[in-house]
């Protein structure tokens, strides 16, 4: 497998002179690449029972700065918070939508300053709403013009990156604007703006705009400063680097082939959509969703304490990442331990030095939060 990684200053000395073509690539092929291996340690989640080890629809899951575990449970309308060993400790918000109340709710993520923060619908507000992850206490909800800002990613202090779309008429013509941006609770404006586009908007292709309202994208940061976005494409597999004021580092591109779904990975597909269709209270266009034949080549980012970036690839069916360091540079493979039907459903979260995954399609029919270690 080919890694070709270039920085901005190599793009502009490429214009002035040539470049060994070899430079700036690393060939790993099967002889050279390490391969280390996740594995399962402890879960919570069950079937029946308990109640507040249920799940009915996990749309988010975080580590605090204490090393406890946050749930976001888009069915119950709030955050469970438990502790490393699965003990339930306490609960933040409720269904409703009075003050701090949610009536629906998806990606989670927390601050460094231990700010909890997702998006969705409640306290009279479509938009983002923020607690304190220490004290439960709702800070407040932000409005959103447009569809509420999707794909959020803690930063430093009391930041965070985000994905905003809007429609916008662009000569005459409908176009989606797709922004991602750094925020901070309680600014109005954006801090720094990463990245901004505009695309055609199709009203027909309401696969599409699902497949971009909830992914499109996959973002991940670190809190020194460091910030990467992913083009969640079946085309290409590549990744971008960001330092704090927006400037781009560098980008990694990965030389991976399309892989077709197979005809359950289709339907599990189309499943996730119906199920994103569902959450968006917008069942009505359910008959006409459909999966995309091939697979994204990457669904997934996170960095580690260490600052390494860690690429879920979207073609195996066993998670599989693919690990660089804060420069780009290539370090090795990481896969999942063991045969799993579901991987190709696996959501990972790395937030606070834990590695915590789910299922979106779990085979055992009830959703998990998984606690993984490295070998």
């Amino acid at each position: 497998m080919k890694y070709l990684i270039l920085s901005t200053a190599l793009v502009l000395i490429a214009g002035c002179g040539e470049l060994d073509p070899q430079a700036d690539s690393l060939d790993t092929g099967d002889t050279t690449v390490e391969t280390v291996t996740i594995f399962k340690t402890d879960s919570m989640g069950v079937e029946l029972g308990d109640s507040t080890q249920m799940f009915g629809a996990i749309e988010g899951i975080v580590t605090g700065p204490d090393g406890n575990i946050a749930v976001l449970d888009r069915a119950a309308c709030c955050i469970k918070i438990f502790s490393p060993q699965g003990e339930f400790l306490r609960q933040i918000s409720r269904e409703g939508n009075g003050p701090g109340e949610l009536v629906s709710a998806a990606f989670l993520t927390i601050t460094e300053d231990g700010t909890l923060i997702l998006t969705g619908d409640g306290s009279e507000t479509l938009g983002i709403h923020a607690f304190d992850y220490f004290t439960g206490e709702w800070i407040g909800s932000e409005p959103s013009f447009g569809s509420p800002p999707t794909c959020l990613e803690g930063a430093g202090e009391k930041t965070y990156m985000r994905k905003f779309l809007d429609i916008e008429v662009v000569n005459d013509e409908p176009m989606i604007l797709i922004q991602i941006t750094l925020n901070e609770i309680g600014v109005e404006e954006p801090l720094v703006v990463f990245h901004e586009e505009h695309i055609p908007f199709d009203p027909q292709d309401m696969s599409g705009i699902i497949s971009l309202v909830w992914f499109g994208f996959d973002l991940a940061c670190d809190f020194s400063g460091r910030f990467y976005i992913a083009p969640r494409s079946t085309e290409e597999a590549i990744v971008y680097a960001y330092d704090l004021t927006g400037a781009e580092l560098y980008t990694i591109e990965l030389d991976l082939e399309p892989v077709e779904r197979n005809t359950e990975e289709l339907e599990t597909e189309r499943l996730v959509l119906v199920a994103k269709a569902i959450a968006m209270d917008d069942a009505e266009v359910i008959p006409t969703l459909e999966a995309a034949p091939y697979k994204p080549m990457i669904r997934g980012i996170e960095t580690d304490t260490e600052g390494n970036l860690w690429v879920l690839l979207g073609g195996p069916a066993q998670p599989t990442f693919e690990v660089f360091n804060s420069s780009g540079e290539y370090l090795h493979k990481v896969v999942l331990e063991g045969e799993q039907a579901d991987g190709h459903s696996w959501n990972f979260n790395f937030s606070n030095g834990k590695i915590l995954a789910y299922a979106e399609d779990p085979e055992e029919g009830f959703q998990k939060v998984w606690q993984l270690e490295v070998e």
